[in-house]
């Protein structure tokens, strides 16, 4: 058994694929449009790792008062 894949808040989606993909050498496994709001559900493979990475959207800047 293994983590498919993890989640990350971002805002921007091009630019945090932009960084992942340049600094850590991810290979993109999943880049498909999700419904008319613009937002796509990407997945990051990292080298040699069975763990994805996925981008979800951040609300905002504010601290949730909910411990994650």
């Amino acid at each position: 058994m293994h983590i498919q894949f993890a989640e990350l808040p971002v805002f921007d989606q091009d630019r945090a694929k932009a960084f992942y993909t340049r600094h850590f050498a991810c290979q993109v496994a999943t880049d498909e449009k999700m419904g008319h709001s613009g937002w796509r559900w990407i997945e990051l493979k990292f080298p040699g790792a069975v763990t994805n990475l996925h981008f979800v959207r951040r609300a905002d800047d504010t601290p949730g008062a909910d411990p994650v």
